[in-house]
């Protein structure tokens, strides 16, 4: 019996090589008709309210083209109040310190009017459009830079302390119920340098956080809760800043309003919650995403140092770091004579000098009625004379006395004033003692409030 012979085995085909499927791009859900309408106004509105930013701060550019942008605006708004509701605005004719002028409440009104056509164009043209991804996360990032350095500018300036210096010798002697709102305001600030640091600090953080895409939502969070005290200091002490301060915690609340309801179920619902996205919609080569990284750093750094340098040179000049000008001091009159009759020092003359400070802005004099008069200052030691003069202005008329001192503790001015001869002979008095405010300090112990 002979076995079969073997069939030759066939082998067995080899399984197609295949590769992973490449999984789906993630829908992006339409956004609803309100969402969209109100993003297109938002848009609009930054970025002509901020028209050039972060250009602008370079210095070329903030004296020539910022400068031409506001009076095409301005000029634009004047038309605008004449013609369609017969108002005349007046433009100031120089800086003011106000931000909210008349020209400030026309401007945030044709911002509004020109964002709220160019919202309602852009809606007609783009219909079709389901959603805006990609613009919204440009915008935030816009949104964060013109934030951040708005709230390093202003930290900056009380952690450094230049934005409230300590009260003047003369707002020192000026009752309290002869302040203004601010200048009540601008003295509570000025006299802590504690408070400034603890105020400017939080400022700082919130700016510092708002850099960082991880951190955003933190950062306006502080913003929120740092600026809206500042909104109601501006609103109930009558500080001209209303309209900036009220933008800026509005720039705070679009920050945050992608995370309300996460931080809603967490802080109120008591709920569980997804983490947000925190990678941009827009996808860089490694160079370019690199070279974005590189400009980010450059930017945060130059802006830190020109905060810090420009602060610190401001309070070397200006600030309560600033060296004292000769025969600074506050000077009670002893005597006062004019035209060669001696005044007695009765209340309500309005002749004889009561008081006369010396301090970083200027002279001071006060009179015997209470009113007072500041002047700007200079005291030549060689010719031993004070140049008053009652603006900066090069043509302003200048009153010149002759100054003796017989000794550190006495002057003795001497020229015309006000149309006659005067002879003003000075005291010098102790700050510490004179001022409460002055010499009070801070004090650990106290066994009874100490509240004058």
């Amino acid at each position: 019996m002979t076995s079969a012979a073997p069939v030759p085995s066939t082998p067995e085909p080899l399984a197609p090589v295949t590769t992973p499927p490449t999984p789906p791009m993630p829908l992006v859900e339409p956004w609803s008709l309100a969402q969209r309408l109100g993003f297109r106004f938002v848009f609009a509105f930054v970025f002509l309210y901020h028209l050039l930013f972060p250009l602008y701060l370079a210095p070329v550019i903030d004296e020539g083209l910022s400068r031409f942008i506001d009076t095409v605006w301005q000029t634009l708004e004047v038309w605008l109040a004449r013609h369609l509701f017969g108002h005349e605005l007046v433009l100031p004719a120089g800086p003011s310190g106000s931000g909210d002028k008349a020209i400030d409440y026309a401007h945030m009104a044709f911002m509004l009017a020109l964002s709220f056509t160019v919202a309602g164009v852009w809606s007609f043209i783009d219909r079709r459009r389901a959603e805006y991804v990609k613009a919204h996360d440009l915008l935030r990032v816009y949104v964060r830079y013109i934030l951040a350095f708005a709230m390093l500018t202003y930290g900056f300036a009380k952690v450094i302390k230049t934005q409230f210096p300590f009260p003047n010798l003369e707002r020192l002697s000026q009752p309290v119920g002869d302040l203004s709102p601010m200048g009540l305001l601008w003295t509570f600030m000025g006299y802590s340098p504690g408070y400034n640091l603890f105020t400017g600090g939080a400022e700082v953080m919130g700016g510092l956080l708002l850099l960082l895409r991880r951190t955003t939502t933190l950062g306006a969070l502080v913003v929120i809760g740092v600026m809206s005290n500042v909104v109601a200091l501006n609103f109930f002490y009558d500080v001209p800043v209303k309209l900036y301060s009220t933008l800026l915690v509005s720039l705070a609340v679009f920050l945050l309003l992608p995370d309300l309801r996460r931080l809603a179920n967490v802080l109120v619902f008591n709920r569980a919650t997804q983490p947000s996205k925190l990678d941009t919609p827009f996808s860089f080569p490694p160079r370019v995403t690199w070279a974005l990284r590189g400009v980010k750093v450059l930017f945060i750094g130059w802006l830190l140092y020109s905060n810090i340098s420009q602060g610190w040179e401001m309070s070397q000049k200006r600030g309560d770091q600033a060296p004292l000008p000769p025969l600074y001091g506050f000077y009670e009159v002893e005597s006062f004579t004019r035209d060669g009759q001696v005044h007695p020092p009765l209340l309500g003359d309005t002749q004889r000098w009561r008081t006369f400070s010396v301090s970083r802005v200027g002279p001071t004099v006060r009179k015997m009625d209470d009113s007072r008069k500041r002047y700007f200052g200079t005291y030549d030691e060689a010719a031993r004379s004070f140049s008053f003069a009652e603006s900066r202005a090069p043509d302003a008329a200048k009153v010149v006395l002759s100054v003796e001192q017989p000794d550190p503790e006495h002057l003795v001015l001497k020229g015309t004033y006000e149309g006659a001869t005067v002879d003003v002979r000075l005291r010098k008095l102790d700050l510490s003692s004179k001022f409460l405010l002055v010499g009070r300090g801070f004090n650990w112990v106290q066994e009874f409030p100490f509240n004058r």
